[in-house]
């Protein structure tokens, strides 16, 4: 792959630091990065009998209000990541997991971004006080799994976690668990 010659930090911010770099290729040719640095996150598909509990919020930079599975950053790199999803499940929907199942795991675009995220499927949930952070404006959603592959079909989700974690949700049962 090659190996880093120079590292830059042009902004670090409360959420990314940005950073550009040269590579030397195995070409043996600089090749100049942007790169994102992002500590990544946790997402949980809640799955409630036969319903999924999801979250509609307004996304600012998306510029639209978009219905995801709840979701959140790890702090840094030293995050208990089953911690933070039970955390994030129930803040934002007002249920903890009796047991998360590993799902996926990908980044969000590998090619400028370091951001990974860990899906879990969220089963056997028990009710707990709901606590969204207090800038997060949500609203609670349940879908039918009938209504989730209808929406997956027709394009409805517009956020990558998203889809991902609900078509993992739909082959996991369609193995039979």
């Amino acid at each position: 792959m090659g190996e880093w010659i120079s590292t830059t930090t042009v902004h670090k911010g409360t959420i990314i630091t940005v950073k550009t770099a040269s590579r030397l290729g195995i070409d043996g040719r600089v090749h100049p990065f942007d790169i994102v640095e992002h500590h990544g996150g946790v997402a949980v598909v809640p799955l409630l009998g036969d319903r999924v509990l999801l979250v509609r919020q307004p996304r600012p930079v998306a510029g639209r209000v978009l219905l995801e599975i709840p979701a959140g950053k790890l702090e840094g790199p030293d995050d208990d990541i089953v911690a933070r999803a039970q955390s994030e499940l129930s803040e934002e929907v007002g249920y903890r997991a009796g047991q998360l199942v590993p799902a996926a795991e990908f980044f969000v675009s590998p090619g400028y971004c370091t951001e990974r995220i860990h899906v879990f499927l969220g089963l056997d949930l028990e009710p707990v006080a709901a606590d969204p952070d207090a800038d997060e404006e949500i609203e609670r959603v349940e879908l039918t799994l009938p209504e989730v592959r209808r929406m997956l079909d027709e394009r409805q989700f517009h956020d990558s976690k998203t889809i991902i974690g609900l078509r993992e949700l739909l082959a996991w049962l369609e193995r039979g668990k």
